[in-house]
């Protein structure tokens, strides 16, 4: 009877640990890499055998491309809140009442969005006239060149 128990026991320990175990080897380093591996060998070129070289992309086109998914997400917030706005006034106009309070709310966060659209325009063109005042100065200075070869003392040498 003991020895059933323990068997029964140890079937509920392999089964309760057994997936578990299979999910930590799925997502195990090793498996990654490996899938790393067979998703570059898929945009390698097939006639080269070396190694491959990974190289990050440039600041450029991640600050580029993360101004436009931003820039999106803003137009279709814009987009929201003015049909949002549009839609809650018809309603107010037909059902009246209430609808009107909530027709106000919508259009205050319109206009707080549009603020707070055009403060953020305003802080990104002062940021590039600074940054641009800045390039400038730095081109009108031209590089220190040392003529003569100074010692460690101060002195000049012979």
């Amino acid at each position: 009877m003991t020895l059933v128990f323990l068997g029964l026991l140890a079937l509920a320990w392999i089964a309760v640990f057994l997936p578990a175990a299979v999910r930590a080897r799925r997502s195990a380093p090793l498996s990654t890499a490996e899938r790393f591996k067979r998703r570059m060998s898929l945009i390698a070129p097939r006639a080269s055998g070396g190694r491959w070289i990974v190289v990050p992309e440039s600041y450029d086109r991640l600050a580029s491309s993360s101004f436009q998914r931003g820039q999106q997400r803003r137009t279709r917030i814009f987009i929201g809140l003015l049909v949002a706005s549009a839609a809650t006034g018809v309603v107010a106009i037909f059902a009246g009442g209430g609808a009107w309070e909530i027709h106000l709310a919508t259009d205050a966060s319109l206009a707080l969005y549009v603020g707070l659209l055009l403060a953020a325009k305003r802080r990104r063109t002062e940021q590039d006239m600074k940054l641009r005042s800045l390039e400038a100065r730095r081109a009108r200075y031209e590089p220190v060149t040392f003529h003569e070869p100074v010692r460690a003392s101060g002195g000049r040498q012979n």
